[in-house]
Formats: C-alpha cells, structure tokens, sequence
C-alpha cells in the first residue's frame, strides 16, 4: 500500500503544526469530557470548571489558533454527546481558560482581564440583542414567561396579605392589617419595574449580559489563574523548540566543549564533551543514570548547550524529511493515529508518498495496516513509532532507550530492527541505552562520565525497621485467592486479563512474579497495592482486604513518572514518606539509601533521568516503612552498576528487616537473590516455576 499525505485535507501555509494539532486534539477531549459529564451525571456541574485548566494551559503555551482548533472541536463533540448546553459549556471553558493563558503568558494582569471581559460581554450583549430583536416570537415568549413568573410572585404577596387580613379581622387586632399592608406593599411596585424593564429590554438584556460576563470572567480568572501560576514554575526542560529553518543537514555532526545546565541547577547535566558522528555510523551511548545520555540526545535533536558549539551541514529538521528523528522510551507517547496505517503517516507533508506496507514489513508488522493502535502491545507500539520515523526518510536517527519497557522477545524484535538500519538506509543511528549486547552491536560506543548526582551506595545504611515479623517467621502477609479479573466486565468490550490466581507470600519473603507483556503482571500488582478490586476472588494483607490498608503496601509503578506527584526531589520524598519537607537529614538518608546524593533534594522532577525518577519512587516508598513492597519493573531504565546496588540494598531489607518483597518483571537476571521463589505468569494464569530455571531465560 502506498500512501499519499495529499489525501487528507490541504492545509494553509499557516497551518497547525502536528505538534500543536496533537495538543489541540487532546484538550479539546479533555475539555469535551468535563462538559459532558458536566451536563449528564447529575449534580456534577462543578465538573465544568475543570475544562477551564487545560484550556487555559493550551492558550498559555501556544498561539490563539491553537486554542481556537481545541475549541471547535471539544464544543462539536460536546453538541453531539450532550447538545446546546454541552457546547456552550466548551465554549465558555474555551472563553476563560483561553483569556486568562493569554493574559498569563503577555505578563498582564486583572485591569486587562476587566477590560477584556466587559467587550466580551458588549460583544455577547450586542449578539443576544439582535438576535431577540429578529426572533420576534422567541422575545415574546421569554418575556410572557418573565411577566408570569413575576405576576405569580406578585398574586403570592397579595394573598399572604389576604391572609394576614383575615387572621386579623379573627382577632380583632390592628398588627396584624399593618402586616398585611406591608406584605402587599411591593406587588404594584413589582408590576411597575416588570412591565418598564420590559419595555426597555435591549438595556436590560445588554446589561445583564455585560455584569454576567464580566462576573464569571474575573471569578474564573481569580481561581485559574493561581493554578497556571503554580504550573508556570514547572519548567518543561525535555520540549525542543522548533528548529530553524534551512536545508535539512544533521550529519555528520561535531560536539566540542559542548555541555549543558537545566535552570536552577547546581551543575551540569552534561558534562563538557567532544565527539563526532560521521554519515552512515551506527553509534550506542552509555553511561550512568543522571550522566546525560537525555540530555545528549536533546542537544543532537536541535536543543542549544549552555556552552560549546555544535556544527552541522545544514539543519536539525526535526521530524521532517531527510531531517532527524526521534524514537522515545515510551511509545505511546508518539502513537498519535488510530489506526497502524495512519500513524505512520501522521504529520507528512502534503503529496508525499511512502510506501506503508513496506516499511510495517521492515518493522516486523507485516499487515497490520489496518489495525487499531489501542490493541498493540508495547512492543508493537515501540516498532510502530519505528515505521513512523523511517517514513520521514531521516538522514539521523536517535532511539532513548526504546527497549527498556519491553520483554526479551520484543527487545530481540527491536535490535533486529536497529542493527541493519545503517546497511538498508542512508542515515546514522544514535542508539542510547544501558544493554552491553545492545552497545556491541553499534560501530563503536561513547560511554559518558559517571553523574555527581549518584552516590556510593551504603550497603549496611540503617534502615527504619518494617512492622512486620522477622523473615522466617512464616506468617502469611499476602494471599491472593481465586482472583480473577476483566477489564470492561459485563460489557461487549470485556477482556480477561488475569484467571483464578492463588498464591501467598509469607513475611520477608521475596517473590518473583515473571511474564511477557501483556500477560497480565501490571494488573495483578494494581490489585495486590489495592488499588483495583479483582473481578471475582479477593487479594488479602494480614487477613484484610488489601483496599483496606493504606500505607502497608507499597507499590512503585513500571512508568515511574506518573507516580511523580510533587515538583521537587524533596518534596516527593517527604509526601511519599509522611515526615515534613523541612527535614533535610531524613530527606537525605532517604536518598542516600537509594544511592542519590544529597544535593539532588532541591532538583525538580523533571530534570531527572528515568533511572533516578524510579529510585526517587523507591526512596520516598521505603522511608514509609511499608509491610509489603510491590515493584513493577524496578531496574527498567536504571543503569548496570545501581542495578547491583538496588538489588542488594532490597535483599538486605529482606534479610535484615523482614519486608517482604513482591517484584513484577519480564526479566530473570540478577533478581535470584532478592527473589529466590518465582512464579510464571502466561496469559493471565500463574504457573509455578524453579528459580532454577528463571536464572537461565
């Protein structure tokens, strides 16, 4: 199949970008959503207020037509789940959040805010006016409504008078005629202003419009704006901006003295560096977690260093054609189509051709064109953002880490797809990753200097002792029982994803729980942490229900990012461990015991690598002085050498302290220590399985 870009609709040379198209897209959705439940479930219209903040963060970080993109597409989706009122509910999200992003990002305050609102609100009057003024019979039935509503207030008063009258005239007293009085006093009145308002209506339509406007507009601006305020702090260190223009030329490139540092920071991120790569080199970068191979890989993709030159032929050219390319750790985040075959071409100039069953074939996904890109497992999405790349024609190539949240198979798959692509294509390859055999298969390797962010790791560090019972005591602490468990259950869409799962784990024991993607681990950790219900069966801690005891297990996820709440290293420490942020000696030892230097506490999250995020996740989790600790993939990303001191740091614990480890993991080596019993988790079913055998996969 040869697909042409021309097929879908030609854009304006002032187009959106696919980038900016990616982020309207998902606003508009996120926005759309908020609206419709907004206006469905009962109760919940606060819930519109959401849509407010991804509105105004898109207008912050983007120009008007990108706001506008969002907002016709959420207020159309938002009519056809919802109607009118759905629409209108976008459309006022759009209004607020898009003025007060504006009037964040051009450094104005609340007088351009009020200015703002009240020709926003002249200008929605002026509309309102006119189209009663055409609407003849539309006037006429609100304002008989209007006259009803008041004329029945009025008839209200005057028999409440008639009452009081003649609870007085029973009693023969005059106070009670003087109230009577007084509660009819104000139905002629109200008559008179009904009838005069009405008579002057395009001064009150106007004027209601113009207060209303104006009083939801700084309502709105007062509350998001101290959010946008807040999110304005949280610099986004890993965006490239867009490149320059010129002739596409990213090899061969020369680094000298090239080094860099993230705002804030003590030192560098990336420490000075020489190097080279020629047209046509196949190059693997390795080195420690924190030494800099992201940072690296944002300087080859058109980011400038703080100091240094870069030299090239031409330009960066990022994700255009015979440009660079980029394939991240995590594939979701570049899957944009739905459908296989779209996403390859997603973002394509108009009028060029690629050859989509061609390079699906070269990738290993011969005839999935067709397929849907939310059923592909992660090792599918990973080779799909591969076809998607290679159809830009890219004469570099950069892949951070890409096979680090796959199992073997996938990653066999990925290297197959790597290794020839010097031979078949006329580009350099930039491969950054924390695999030996993945480093030797390159021409040659740049190995960066260790990072001052990494410590040595304490191996005899003092540990808060765990409430639990010392390692050998045999006492269950986790027992899983019957669990079964279906996404979508009781639906068409219902798919199984674990059957009849029955194991427990004593006190310091240390469990391995192995299985492909897509066999069902990550579910089965959710549930075990408590937080999913199984469908059928049950998942106790200490005889209880494991949704019942907060705080005893401890679970860090396989994408550690998102388990990443706070903007700061100490902060996330302190919240994950319960103690205040203020004390730096346990924020310290926190990390210390996880091999991060002290200094690290006052980094922002998102200045970290993936490996020191994950080992944040492990400090803050084990300073809590969890029963159980649950781990998804804990040395995805981590560098070789603090995988070792991981591993041993946890096998002491174990040892030592009696905590009771449960690891979720593709991978065998190295974990036999830590987890001398293993269990094989295929499609869902849990199948026994040696250590013996583990250690040889």
């Amino acid at each position: 199949m040869i697909a042409d870009s021309s097929t879908a609709q030609r854009r304006p040379s002032r187009s959106l970008t696919p980038a900016e198209l990616a982020q309207a897209a998902v606003t508009a959705a996120l926005c759309a959503a908020c609206a419709v439940i907004a206006v469905v479930v009962p109760f919940a219209q606060s819930v519109a207020l959401l849509g407010m903040v991804p509105m105004g963060l898109l207008s912050y970080r983007y120009r008007l037509r990108v706001l506008l993109a969002a907002a016709f597409a959420g207020a159309g989706i938002a009519f056809l789940v919802a109607g009118v009122g759905g629409m209108m509910t976008v459309v006022i999200s759009a209004y607020i959040g898009g003025l007060t992003g504006i009037v964040k990002r051009r450094g104005r305050g609340t007088p351009t805010v009020i200015a703002a609102s009240f020709v926003a609100g002249v200008g929605f009057g002026g509309f309102a006016v006119a189209a009663l003024a055409a609407l003849s019979r539309i006037r006429e039935l609100i304002f008989a409504t209007i006259n009803a509503n008041f004329e029945g207030t009025a008839r209200f008063l005057e028999a409440m008078a008639k009452a009081a009258d003649w609870a007085a005239n029973r009693s023969g007293g005059s106070q009670s005629s003087a109230l009577a009085e007084a509660i009819r006093a104000p139905a002629d009145p109200l008559r008179a202003f009904v009838a005069t308002a009405v008579n002057y209506w395009p001064l009150l339509v106007g004027g209601y419009a113009v207060f209303t406007i104006m009083m939801v507009t700084l309502i709105g601006w007062w509350a998001l704006s101290r959010v946008l305020e807040r999110l304005r702090g949280i610099p986004d260190v890993h965006k490239l901006d867009a490149p320059p223009p010129g002739p596409p030329g990213p090899v061969p490139i020369t680094l000298r003295g090239v080094r860099f540092r993230y705002p804030g920071a003590e030192h560098d991120a990336l420490a000075p560096i020489d190097m080279e790569i020629a047209a046509g080199e196949n190059v693997a970068v390795t080195g420690a977690n924190g030494s800099g191979k992201t940072t690296l890989m944002l300087i080859l993709a058109g980011r400038e260093p703080t100091a240094g030159t870069v030299e090239r032929p031409g330009a960066v050219a990022l994700g255009a054609a015979g440009g660079t390319a980029v394939v991240l750790q995590h594939p979701e985040t570049q899957v944009l189509g739905t459908r296989v075959a779209d996403d390859v071409v997603w973002g394509l100039p108009p009028g060029q051709r690629v050859d989509v069953d061609g390079l699906l074939a070269e990738v290993g996904l011969s005839g999935m064109a067709d397929r849907d890109t939310g059923g592909l497992s992660g090792g599918e999405l990973q080779r799909l953002a591969f076809a998607g790349a290679l159809a830009r024609e890219p004469r570099l190539l950069i892949a951070d880490e890409v096979t680090s949240m796959v199992d073997q198979a996938g990653r066999d798959a990925l290297m197959g797809v790597l290794s020839g692509l010097t031979t078949r294509h006329a580009m350099s390859v930039v491969q950054i990753t924390h695999y030996t055999g993945e480093a030797d298969a390159a021409d040659r390797i740049i190995s960066l200097s260790d990072s001052v962010d990494n410590t040595t790791m304490v191996q005899t560090a003092s540990v808060p002792a765990a409430a639990a019972p010392a390692a050998g005591s045999g006492q269950t602490v986790l027992e899983c029982r019957g669990i079964t468990h279906a996404y979508g259950a009781g639906t068409p869409w219902a798919k199984t994803a674990l059957r009849d799962i029955d194991f427990s784990v004593a006190a310091g024991d240390g469990v391995l729980i192995h299985g492909g993607n897509g066999s069902g681990k990550s579910t089965l950790a959710w549930i075990m942490a408590g937080l999913i219900t199984p469908t059928t069966g049950e998942c106790l801690v200490a005889g209880r229900p494991a949704r019942e005891q907060h705080g005893q297990v401890a679970v860090a996820f396989q994408a550690a990012r998102l388990q990443l709440m706070r903007p700061r290293v100490d902060l996330e420490v302190a919240s994950a461990a319960g103690f205040s942020p203020g004390d730096r000696r346990r924020i310290t030892e926190a990390l210390a015991t996880v091999g991060l230097d002290g200094s690290l506490a006052r980094r922002r999250i998102d200045q970290l690598s993936g490996g020191q995020m994950r080992r944040v996740v492990l400090a803050g989790l084990l300073a809590r002085r969890p029963r159980v600790l649950i781990l998804d993939e804990p040395l995805a990303g981590v560098d070789a050498v603090n995988q070792g001191k991981l591993l041993r740091l946890l096998e002491d614990l174990r040892r030592d302290t009696g905590l009771t480890v449960v690891v979720i993991s593709h991978d065998f080596v190295g974990l036999q220590g830590l987890c001398p019993r293993i269990l094989h988790l295929n499609g869902g079913v849990l199948e026994p399985a040696s250590a013996a055998a583990g250690g040889g996969a």
